[in-house]
């Protein structure tokens, strides 16, 4: 639980037009993308060949995301070797998926940025089409990929083929060096299967500043209203923060933390009261609970009210529960409540967030 809040003024660019229906990465509802991957390289010592398949799959505009490359390499020359690269990454909806294939384990995190655009409903799906320009790169013509007429930008030893924003083909090509990526199929706009988007079994390892998606895009709301905030009362002041020449003295650096906390800080006075009921419930039920299920259950109503506050709730590992892990978790859950009383009894007592953090520092308990 974090009880602190960290603020970047980003005043210049943080806000986007708020005029889209959707989030859009892509200019379609949805796709599936497969590519051909070819990779050479070579010199006096070493040749190295890589075959293989890639495949990008998205519905949503985009929100959902999955990109996969398959490929195996033969190396020969002053020694040889073979060897296969697999990874897949998924996306859903600002939730990050990593598949380590070898460990057979798979990172689970939080992608803020997205977080940011999904709420503001941001339109990117020009985005690879501008990177393109900004790095100087010239359209030479046009070339059919996959049944698709699309764009042929060229810079430096590099080609792209986008149609409507999307890569049919990436290519480089210098001394000793061919990477090509080409796509052999394409699908937009259908609906995608949900075993497009599966992952393998194996063990998921959550980010320890993992938040649900609920808690994630409620923090983000809170933040671009508190942006608002700031700027409104700012501009009442006759106050420009992007100004820089403009002097932060430590009185207007304790304005702009409160306003910016105020949210915040009123949601705290009215649910960490509830959250104390619902630790110590749930420490009283988990003593109790049987199985995985029954514990899982137990911290329900904690995540409910943390998804409200727009914070992260701690990673509890339910699985194979035994009395070890139940007296590990039942420690960590005696910590937060700890935490969350000490934070709530300032809460209570003063109405700034600069306040807070004063009283409460030097007195939270270390996570375990």
């Amino acid at each position: 639980m974090k009880y602190f809040i960290s603020f970047f003024i980003l005043l210049n660019s943080i806000l986007f037009a708020q005029n889209n229906q959707h989030y859009k990465k892509y200019k379609f509802q949805s796709g599936m993308i497969f590519y051909d991957v070819k990779v050479s390289s070579f010199d006096n010592h070493l040749n190295s060949q890589v075959r293989g398949i890639a495949r990008l799959v998205f519905d949503h505009w985009g929100a959902r995301e999955l990109k996969e490359e398959d490929l195996g390499e033969v190396q020969s020359g002053d020694f040889n070797d073979t060897r296969s690269r697999h990874t897949l990454n998924l996306v859903d909806f600002g939730t990050v998926y990593n598949v380590d294939f070898d460990d057979k384990v798979i990172y689970k995190s939080r992608d803020k940025d997205i977080d940011l655009a999904l709420m503001q409903r941001a339109d990117v799906s020009d985005e690879a089409l501008n990177q393109l320009k900004a790095l100087g790169a010239q359209m030479v013509g046009k070339e059919k990929i996959a049944g698709y007429e699309c764009e042929l930008w060229r810079y430096n030893d590099q080609e792209v083929c986008l149609y409507k924003g999307l890569p049919l083909k990436i290519l480089v090509q210098n001394a000793g060096f061919i990477s090509e990526k080409r796509a052999v199929q394409v699908i937009l706009n259908k609906p995608i299967p949900p075993k497009e988007f599966a992952l393998p079994n194996f063990k998921i390892h959550t980010d320890g500043e993992y938040q649900s998606t609920r808690s994630s895009l409620v923090r983000t709301k809170d933040f671009i209203d508190s942006i608002h905030d700031l700027r409104t009362e700012m501009k009442k002041r006759g106050i420009n923060l992007a100004d820089k020449n403009l002097t932060l003295t430590p009185q207007l650096q304790k304005d702009i933390i409160n306003i910016l906390g105020r949210r915040y800080l009123h949601k705290q006075k009215i649910l960490l009261p509830k959250l104390l009921v619902a630790l110590q419930n749930a420490k009283a039920c988990i003593a109790k609970a049987q199985n995985e299920k029954e514990a899982k259950k137990c911290v329900e109503p904690i995540q409910k009210i943390d998804d409200l506050l727009g914070d992260a709730m701690p990673q509890y590992d339910f699985s194979n529960l035994n009395e070890a892990k139940k007296q590990k978790i039942l420690q960590m859950l005696d910590t937060e409540y700890k935490n969350t009383k000490i934070t709530a009894d300032c809460v209570a007592k003063f109405d700034k967030t600069t306040d807070v953090i004063e009283c409460t520092e030097g007195r939270l308990f270390p996570e375990n």
